[in-house]
């Protein structure tokens, strides 16, 4: 669906590729990304989180953003936030922590958390013998894409469908 309406793509190093897309009159970058993991030197992470934000200034606000990708993180539900929504993951990491803050600075949100699951659904990673499980790839909006405001309701979504705020 989305292919015919990919413009260009680039890849920006070997951790982060970006597409732009043009679907029903709708500008999209697509950056996915495979971050650096939890236990990689600090300087690793800050490296792939400074390419990422350089990637979102240049995207800026007259396109909308759909962040796709492994980022090595455990994103837990916080109080008063509204990038982790009530129904994510219940531990954080330090990627995680960097992939919060990164999307407070641009109002973005992890959708993972947004609707409530039954837990088979909710974990994409289980490892038995260790008695863990994880979500592994995130997709992360804009708050404003297709009504994901933490204050929308079902109205606003469908008086706003397709059209943007």
């Amino acid at each position: 669906m989305f292919v015919k309406g990919i413009t260009n793509w680039e890849a920006a190093n070997e951790n982060v590729i970006t597409a732009n897309i043009n679907h029903l009159g709708i500008r999209i970058t697509v950056p996915s990304v495979y971050a650096s993991s939890n236990d990689k030197v600090d300087l690793e992470k800050d490296q792939f989180y400074e390419k990422l934000n350089e990637i979102l200034i240049n995207i800026g606000t007259t396109r909308e953003i759909i962040l796709l990708g492994d980022f090595n993180g455990h994103a837990s539900i916080k109080v008063n936030n509204h990038v982790v929504v009530p129904y994510g993951e219940t531990r954080i990491n330090g990627n995680g922590e960097r992939l919060i803050d990164l999307c407070e600075s641009y109002s973005l949100r992890i959708t993972i958390g947004y609707f409530k699951r039954k837990m088979i659904h909710k974990y994409m990673c289980e490892r038995h013998t260790r008695k863990l499980k994880s979500v592994i790839d995130y997709i992360i909006v804009r708050a404003k894409l297709r009504g994901l405001s933490p204050h929308a309701n079902y109205t606003d979504r469908a008086a706003t469908a397709g059209r943007r705020s």
